[in-house]
Order: structure tokens, then C-alpha cells, then sequence
């Protein structure tokens, strides 16, 4: 009996810490790592070199992608190299950002 007990703790502690990391959303996580998302482009600010993505993750769940392009960012759109000034609200984008302390920092965007 005791032994059926430990076993249901130790379950529901390890579900719980599974619920957890899958439920942090990717601008938490530390370090280095670049994430790849797909969303639609509600702003883009030229001057600031800044730009806002909508990504739908649930149903009427929306994660927002926001911060200025990176130095070295991949701008595209099909296969041709193109500027921020080619990327216009409403078109939909592949998004390559990366969590700082300060906010996301845009380093890719794909288009059609």
C-alpha cells in the first residue's frame, strides 16, 4: 500500500514538472536558443528598425513576436534578399527571434 502511494506522488510530481516546462512560454527561457514561428505582421517600423508579429499558438491565442531586427537578421522573401521595407502589415511571415533580457530580438524573416 505505502509503495502505491509513493508511486501516485511521484506521478503527479513528475506531471506537474512536465505541465510546467511545456507550459512556459519560449520568451522565458535563457541562453542562446533561436525559435521559428509563423505569424501575421501587425507593425513594422522602418525608422526603428522594429517589428510586431502575431503568432496564433491556441485557439484565440495569439503570442506576440515584438523587437528590433538583429545586426546580422535574414531578411527574405521567396529566395531574394530584401529589406524591412519589403515586409508590410498583414502579410504572414516565418519569424527567427531570440529571448534577451531586454525583449525578443528579431533574427530572421521569411516571406512569400
Amino acid at each position: 500500500m505505502k509503495k502505491r502511494g509513493f508511486l501516485k506522488g511521484l506521478f503527479a510530481l513528475v506531471a506537474l514538472a512536465a505541465f510546467i516546462a511545456v507550459s512556459a512560454p519560449p520568451a522565458m527561457a535563457s541562453g542562446t536558443q533561436i525559435y521559428r514561428m509563423r505569424g501575421k505582421i501587425t507593425a513594422v517600423d522602418v525608422a526603428d528598425n522594429t517589428v510586431v508579429i502575431d503568432v496564433p499558438v491556441a485557439k484565440n491565442k495569439i503570442f506576440t513576436v515584438a523587437g528590433p531586427l538583429a545586426t546580422d537578421a535574414t531578411l527574405k522573401k521567396g529566395s531574394r534578399d530584401v529589406t524591412l521595407k519589403d515586409f508590410h502589415e498583414g502579410e504572414w511571415v516565418t519569424v527567427k527571434w531570440q529571448p534577451t533580457e531586454s525583449g525578443h530580438l528579431i533574427k530572421g524573416l521569411i516571406g512569400k
